[in-house]
């Protein structure tokens, strides 16, 4: 789940943010895995995309959380809290 996560993270700074940085944080503490993937782009507009939705829905339905917002100055930072043992399980990317 954490590799979707940062691959979607990462996506949407190449495609949309027009930064000149990003950065990926992985925590592991207290149970609980966090990936924050952070950059100084242009900021945008939270959860408007179809991939964040996507991402959000499937981290929800394992008990994790989501954050996608601007920061105050420049950029923007996308942070995904799970159990430890749902951020190292597999992603299911089969559509119907």
């Amino acid at each position: 789940m954490m590799a979707w996560t940062v691959r979607e993270g990462v996506t949407n700074v190449m495609r949309h943010s027009q930064a000149k940085r990003c950065s990926v944080r992985i925590i592991n503490k207290d149970g609980k895995a966090t990936v924050e993937v952070i950059d100084d782009g242009r900021g945008g507009t939270p959860g408007a995309g179809s991939g964040l939705r996507g991402l959000e829905e499937r981290v929800r339905e394992r008990g994790g959380t989501v954050t996608a917002e601007a920061l105050p100055h420049e950029g923007f930072r996308l942070r995904v809290t799970l159990p430890l043992r749902e951020a190292l399980a597999p992603v299911d990317t089969v559509s119907a």
